[in-house]
């Protein structure tokens, strides 16, 4: 029997699996309280989808995908990983706040490449300067690497806190030996793909293609039996 494969979630699968968020929505009602009437705004608890809102038609689709992947864990069929420094990025993504979460699937925690303690935030801190300054201050040559691979450098001394995060993210994921590392931002996959030869592990891809790839391992799987 082969080994349940091993995917590393990237923050943005978080963000578009928050499909079912609490809301109030406003409507117009007219109260009969028997000697009159009246006209007033009423709120009903509804759960709002805000990948409804989604133009790009491709996004669309491969959003609507994530809960089937979420169903493979669930099911025991897929291990689904992340790291700590993801979930940190999560806290900042709209929409997140009564939503969040993978569909219920249990997401198990990656360990990091390396050992470190760092500064969250507090008072007279900004979060996002304190995360960027314990990414560039890594000077792991693998880390280095995948940063020129994800466009992370922008030269002069310059980084971008997205794509270091997307490196930082890429290096967990080849360092927990996931199989592969889903994400929704179809430019890094692009970008990452330039380099395939230089990174052997994990392969990125959207929601499409994991479902595909743990397809056809399925049906390799049931010929060898």
């Amino acid at each position: 029997m082969s080994a349940i494969k091993k995917v590393f979630l990237d923050t943005n699968v978080l963000k578009f699996s928050a499909t079912s968020l609490l809301r109030l929505k406003p409507r117009r009602a007219i109260l009969d309280w028997g000697h009159t009437k009246s006209e007033m705004v009423v709120h009903d608890l509804i759960h709002h989808n805000p990948n409804t809102r989604i133009r790009n038609p491709e996004l669309r689709k491969e959003s609507d995908l994530l809960e089937a992947v979420a169903r493979l864990v669930k099911d025991g069929k897929l291990r689904a990983f992340m790291q700590i420094e993801a979930e940190f990025e999560s806290w900042g993504l709209p929409n997140m706040l009564g939503g969040g979460g993978f569909y219920g699937a249990p997401i198990e925690q990656a360990d990091a490449p390396i050992r470190y303690e760092r500064i969250l935030m507090g008072a007279g801190f900004d979060a996002e300067v304190l995360q960027l300054r314990f990414l560039v201050g890594i000077k792991s040559p693998r880390f280095i690497e995948l940063q020129k691979v994800t466009g992370a450098m922008q030269g002069n001394g310059k980084y971008c806190l997205r794509q270091l995060l997307d490196a930082f993210h890429i290096w967990c994921a080849d360092h927990n030996c996931c199989d592969f590392f889903l994400t929704l931002d179809f430019s890094l996959i692009r970008m990452v793909a330039k380099h395939r030869f230089k990174l052997p592990l994990p392969v990125l891809v959207r929601p499409s293609e994991l479902l595909g790839a743990l397809h056809l391992d399925e049906q390799v799987g049931r010929k060898l039996v």
